[in-house]
C-alpha cells in the first residue's frame, strides 16, 4: 500500500511541478486553450519560464493550486539553487523522486513548511497558507496593522497577512473580508507571485476594512490620543509631540457649552483618518452632556481636502435622534453606531448601579453620513466608561460599558446574559448567562466581570 502511495505521488508532481514544454506560440500571446479575457498576470510568468500547463494545453485557472505547484513556482520565480544534498527526509515523498529536491530546497528555506514529517505536496493551499509563504519567500516584515474584517490578531497568519496586503500584493472581497481558509487558485496565486515580483503589477493602493479603537491607539511607532484637551500623536522612541487638532481648530460653539477634546476620550483610527466622538452640547447646571457628534481628522494633521478645515464634523442624514448617537465604530468602510430607541434624558439623579437595560438600534452609515440602514436591535445595560479625570458623576460618554466590538462582531450583555452579534453574517448567539457590569473584548476570549465582581473568561 505505501508503494502504491508514493507510487501515485510521484505520477501527480509529474503533472503539477513540471511546466509543460511551450507550444509553438509567440512568446506574448495565450498559450492556453481555456484562458479568456485579460489574463496579464498568468501571461507574465510564462513569458519568465515559471509556469506552464497541462498536456492538454489547458492552464486550469480556477482548479486550487497545490504545495508542490507553490514550490515549483516559487524555485523558478526567485531562481533558487536547488540544495545539492538535502537532509531534510518526508513521509509522503521519497528522496528518490525528480520532485524531492525541490519540495527539500523550499522546506530547508523555511518557506514552506512541512508538519511531523509530512510535506502534503498533493493538498491544496489556503489563502492564509499563501500569504504565509510568499511572505517568507520575499522576505518581507511583518505587519500588526489589521486590514480585513475576518482576519483577527489571534488568526496564525494575521501578520502575514496584513504584510501582503501593505505591501500590495494580496487584496480582498468587496465585504473587506480575506476569506483565509478559502483555496487559492491556479489564477489567483499566479497573480500575486506576478505582483510580488514586478511593481508594475501591483494593485493600486492600500486600504484597510478594519478600525483601531481606544482611548490611546498605537501604529507604526506612534500613539495616537487625546491629551492635554488636544488631538495628538506621540512618537514612541524619541516622545516627540505633535498637535494634530486643538481648541483653536474649532469655530466658536454659537453660546452653548461644547467639548470636542477632552482627556479620555476614544478615538477610532481608520486608514489615515481620526474619528472623534464628542460632546456636542453639555449642560451648563449638572456638567451632563445632553448631545452627541462625530467629527474626521487627519492623522497628519493636515486640513481636509473636502472642507478646508482640519476636521469636518459628521452629520448622519435623516436620522431621528442622531444627536444622541453612541458607540461609535467603523467595519468595512462604513460607520456603525447605536441610538436609543427611546431617548433617555439623564441628570445627576441617574445612579447607574441599578441594573437598567435599554433598547438600543444599531445604525450603519457611510463615512460621510448618507445611506442610513438599520442593522439590529437590542437591549443593553445603560452602563458607561468612566473618562479619566471627570469628576461629573455618571460620566455619561458616548461608550456603553455594556458594548465592545472587534474586526467581526460587537459584544454586548443585558439582564438575560452576555451576546455576540456577527457584523459578517447578520446572527446572534448567547455566550453566557453571567450577569455582567463590565467586559474586556481581547483576541481570542472575553473577560467578564459580573456584578459581584467575579472576571470570568468567554471564548469568542
Amino acid at each position: 500500500m505505501k508503494k502504491f502511495t508514493m507510487a501515485l505521488v510521484a505520477f501527480l508532481l509529474v503533472f503539477t511541478i513540471i511546466p509543460i514544454a511551450k507550444a509553438e506560440t509567440g512568446r506574448d500571446s495565450n498559450p492556453f486553450s481555456d484562458l479568456k479575457g485579460p489574463n496579464g498576470d498568468i501571461i507574465y510568468l510564462y513569458n519568465k519560464n515559471i509556469i506552464g500547463g497541462y498536456p492538454d494545453g489547458t492552464f486550469r485557472p480556477n482548479e486550487p493550486i497545490t504545495r508542490a505547484q507553490v514550490a515549483a513556482m516559487l524555485v523558478k520565480a526567485l531562481d533558487f539553487k536547488l540544495i545539492d544534498k538535502p537532509t531534510v527526509q518526508f513521509k509522503d515523498v521519497s528522496n528518490i523522486s525528480k520532485h524531492y529536491q525541490t519540495l527539500a530546497t523550499v522546506s530547508e528555506l523555511g518557506i514552506l513548511r512541512g508538519e511531523n514529517g509530512y510535506m502534503r505536496p498533493g493538498e491544496i493551499t489556503t489563502r492564509a497558507q499563501m500569504a504565509a509563504i510568499l511572505r517568507r519567500a520575499f522576505e518581507l516584515p511583518m505587519d500588526n496593522q489589521p486590514t480585513f474584517v475576518d482576519v483577527s490578531p489571534a488568526n496564525w497568519a494575521f501578520k502575514d497577512i496584513n504584510s501582503l496586503a501593505k505591501n500590495l500584493i494580496a487584496g480582498g472581497y468587496q465585504d473587506g473580508t480575506f476569506k483565509p481558509g478559502n483555496p487559492v487558485t491556479r489564477s489567483q496565486f499566479s497573480s500575486f507571485l506576478a505582483r510580488a515580483l514586478d511593481d508594475k503589477m501591483k494593485l493600486a493602493g492600500y486600504r484597510s476594512a478594519v478600525s483601531e479603537k481606544g482611548v490611546e491607539v498605537e501604529r507604526d511607532g506612534w500613539i495616537y490620543t487625546v491629551k492635554t484637551n488636544k488631538l495628538v500623536k506621540i512618537n514612541q522612541k524619541t516622545k516627540e509631540e505633535i498637535i494634530l487638532l486643538s481648541e483653536d481648530d474649532f469655530s466658536d460653539s454659537d453660546g452653548y457649552v461644547e467639548q470636542k477634546l477632552r482627556n479620555g476620550f476614544p478615538i477610532i483610527l481608520f486608514n489615515n483618518q481620526i474619528f472623534t466622538p464628542y460632546w456636542k452640547e453639555v449642560d451648563i447646571k449638572s456638567g451632563l452632556p445632553t448631545d452627541y457628534g462625530l467629527m474626521v481628522s487627519s492623522i497628519t494633521g493636515e486640513k481636509l481636502s473636502t472642507t478646508g478645515d482640519k476636521y469636518n464634523d459628521i452629520t448622519m442624514y435623516n436620522l431621528p435622534n442622531s444627536n444622541v448617537i453612541r458607540n461609535v465604530t467603523l467595519h468595512n468602510f462604513e460607520i456603525y453606531f447605536t441610538i436609543e430607541k427611546k431617548v433617555r434624558q439623564f441628570d445627576k439623579g441617574f445612579n447607574e448601579e441599578v441594573n437598567t437595560d435599554d433598547m438600543l438600534i444599531l445604525y450603519s452609515a457611510d463615512q460621510i453620513g448618507f445611506g442610513i440602514k438599520k442593522v439590529h436591535e437590542f437591549d443593553a445595560r445603560v452602563i458607561f466608561d468612566d473618562i479619566k479625570g471627570s469628576k461629573v458623576k455618571p460620566n455619561v460618554n458616548q461608550n456603553n460599558k455594556s458594548i465592545k466590538y472587534d474586526s467581526s462582531a460587537m459584544y454586548y450583555f443585558n439582564k438575560k446574559g452576555v451576546f455576540a452579534y456577527s457584523m459578517l453574517n447578520g446572527k446572534t448567539k448567547r455566550l453566557s448567562t453571567i450577569q455582567a457590569q463590565d467586559m474586556t473584548v481581547m483576541d481570542t476570549e472575553i473577560i467578564v466581570e459580573d456584578s459581584k465582581g467575579k472576571k470570568h473568561i468567554l471564548k469568542k
